[in-house]
């Protein structure tokens, strides 16, 4: 019989967050990215359940059914700090494992940093680290890769992103 996912709210860092969920021991922790969400790990969350973890990924602030912060602050530090709040509230020890995509991968290696005792593996994907940011953005084809990073700041961004129903959101 296949796991299925368990869905549940927890308050951490003064958020109520939406997170599914999947499995018992260590905690592996999946940080969602852009334009993504918690169910992007709805595959990997059965597995790393059947490799013996307690598998959960949050929606992360801002995406619901998680509460959008008071503040409106969605930069790194503070999905950092969402992480390491997560880590205690699910009672994760020095065993668990951080995994992030996108956004989720940049709050990882942030949390490693902060918080290095707490994690055992970290793993990242589409995101590498910072030190090779010079190499990636030397590269002009690698820049077209990253183009929505740049359009996102320009203030049309948010009247295309709405239009056609978030049809860009889709087409990205």
């Amino acid at each position: 019989m296949p796991i299925q996912l368990q869905a549940r709210t927890v308050r951490a860092n003064d958020l109520e967050f939406g997170l599914l969920e999947a499995g018992a021991g260590p905690l592996a922790l999946c940080l969602h990215g852009f334009p993504d969400a918690a169910h992007t790990w709805r595959y990997l969350l059965p597995a790393l359940a059947e490799a013996g973890f307690h598998a959960v990924a949050p929606f992360m602030r801002g995406y619901a059914p998680t509460a959008v912060p008071d503040d409106g602050c969605y930069q790194v530090g503070a999905l950092v700090a969402d992480a390491v709040a997560l880590h205690q509230v699910l009672r994760g020890d020095g065993e668990a494992v951080l995994i992030g995509h996108d956004w989720g991968a940049e709050a990882t290696y942030g949390a490693a940093a902060v918080a290095p005792e707490r994690w055992r593996r970290l793993v990242t994907l589409a995101v590498p680290p910072l030190a090779l940011d010079p190499v990636l953005f030397g590269d002009y084809q690698q820049l077209k890769r990253f183009f929505y990073l740049f359009f996102l700041r320009d203030p049309l961004a948010e009247a295309v992103v709405a239009a056609d129903g978030m049809a860009f959101i889709e087409k990205l």
